[in-house]
């Protein structure tokens, strides 16, 4: 039998900031934790392709871009993974971490010099403030 549930919100009852779902056999983990909180994918210069949560891009110089955060983090502990369109052994490091933004440099594997890219996608998670 198939079952259907549509709600607007889902709220813990003792906690709110916090919800408990199974996982995987007999494990279990917490929803909001495992949300990705902010994404952008863009091509080179400011050009956003799509994104969440994402206020602005500015294109600091060659292969260095600072995504901005519309809802900002709670702290600058959170974790942030970005790839590379191309595929010639470039790479993505974040140099900057704050609760407003990430500031991403792309670079080259072979020399580690930096690189424009012609597409980029980064990842955010941790939480929001």
């Amino acid at each position: 039998m198939t079952s259907q549930l549509n709600v607007d919100t889902i709220k813990g009852n003792e906690t709110a900031g916090s919800i408990t779902i199974q996982g995987e056999g007999s494990k279990t983990t917490n929803l909001q934790q495992g949300l990705v909180k902010a994404w952008i994918q863009h091509n080179a210069g400011t050009s956003i392709t799509d994104s969440l949560n994402i206020g602005s891009l500015v294109d600091v110089g060659t292969a260095n871009y600072k995504p901005t955060f519309s809802n900002n983090m709670a702290n600058d502990d959170y974790a942030a993974a970005g790839m590379v369109g191309n595929a010639d052994g470039r790479y993505c490091a974040a140099t900057e971490m704050t609760t407003a933004l990430v500031d991403t440099h792309y670079k080259r594997g072979s020399d580690g010099n930096a690189s424009d890219i012609s597409e980029s996608l980064l990842l955010v998670v941790g939480d929001l403030a």
